[in-house]
């Protein structure tokens, strides 16, 4: 009996040796596991609190810039067309140029009549010149005259009032004299009277020219800024899109032929309200470009919008009407590259960017 028990015990014991190795097999690999969990759990927040942590980044941005609409400001005919879409422009290069023969007819036409207007400011001068003259002259005359009249009347009053035997014929004699004297003054007075009255007509008509040749000149002026606008330029260095335009075709004033899109570019991202607490001017950026995903741009902040965007829209919310619900507000941010190759990119407005912003510099 003995014997048979010990075989039992025997036999247990070998029996549970495997289940205690699978257990402690399974102890190992859940400890492993653990472990690995806790190893990739701490550099996962390592890496967040490296790389992420105070980070905010958006994917309701995009590539913004100027877009300039190419427009006529007078009608007229389309004579060339100098550039084609896509291509790159300077500013002040020409774009396109209209047929100018009426401005150019307009511009000579105003040209003459300035011309005669000068002409007629000249001899209005020369006739006012004539004029003082004639005015000096008669005041000479008047002066002359008045001398004349007094000696005249002297030798009336002295011959009258004399004692001395005079007989009637010489003192109707010196009468007539000094009557004679005292209508010849008062001729030569009329003509002082008539030549002030003509030199202010003439300096009259001299303002009146002197106003039609200002006139004529806003006429030249307003010519030629209408010639001006059948040479339509660049605003600025960019690319042309969107070209309409065709040689030979009649167009009015205000009508679009082609856009110009600004060199200059930046970023606009519509950040939600709660990610601006730390968001300021000047802190670093780094630029996913969707069309260039391996490639990060350096760019930093410029500005920050000092309204939401539904401020702007057609169609405002009216919170203070109806049921409220609270709705997460988006206010945009303008990002400005920094990158000295981002020419050699062809970044063009409208292309989806994702901005990562440090917030913690």
């Amino acid at each position: 009996m003995t014997g048979c028990g010990r075989c039992r015990n025997r036999g247990t014991a070998t029996m549970s040796e495997p289940v205690d190795r699978q257990q402690r097999q399974k102890k190992r690999v859940f400890t492993g596991f653990a472990l690995l969990l806790i190893v990739a759990t701490l550099a996962l927040a390592v890496w967040w609190w490296c790389f992420w942590r105070g980070v905010e980044t958006t994917d309701d941005a995009f590539i913004d810039g100027h877009l300039a609409q190419i427009a006529s400001q007078i009608s007229g005919q389309v004579a060339a067309i100098k550039v084609n879409d896509n291509q790159h422009v300077k500013q002040g290069e020409l774009l396109v140029e209209l047929n100018a023969r009426d401005q150019q007819i307009a511009l000579e036409k105003a040209l003459a009549a300035r011309s005669i207007t000068e002409a007629r400011v000249q001899q209005s001068r020369a006739e006012l010149t004539a004029l003082a003259a004639s005015l000096e002259q008669g005041e000479a005359n008047v002066q002359l005259a008045d001398a004349e009249y007094q000696r005249d009347n002297k030798e009336y009053q002295r011959y009258r009032q004399s004692g001395m035997a005079v007989s009637h014929s010489e003192l109707d004699a010196k009468a007539a004299s000094a009557k004679t004297s005292a209508a010849n003054l008062l001729a030569q007075r009329k003509n002082v009277s008539y030549s002030q009255a003509q030199l202010l007509k003439a300096r009259a008509v001299l303002k009146e020219y002197q106003a039609t040749l200002t006139q004529d000149q806003a006429e030249i002026d307003n010519a030629r800024q209408q010639l001006s606008y059948t040479r339509i330029t660049a605003p600025f260095d960019g690319y042309v899109a969107k070209r309409s335009a065709e040689a030979g075709n009649v167009i009015g004033a205000g009508s679009s032929l082609m856009y110009v899109i600004d060199d200059r570019i930046w970023v606009t991202a519509n950040f939600k309200e709660n990610q601006l607490a730390e968001m300021q001017p000047g802190q670093p950026v780094e630029i996913r470009v969707d069309a260039w995903p391996q490639k990060r741009f350096q760019a930093r902040v410029d500005s920050i919008q000092r309204a939401t965007g539904s401020v702007f829209s057609l169609l405002p919310s009216e919170n203070a009407t109806g049921n409220y619900v609270k709705i997460v507000q988006r206010l945009p941010v303008k990002i400005v590259f920094t990158d000295k190759d981002i020419a050699s990119y062809p970044l063009s407005p409208g292309m989806s960017v994702v901005p990562f912003v440090n917030v913690r510099r």
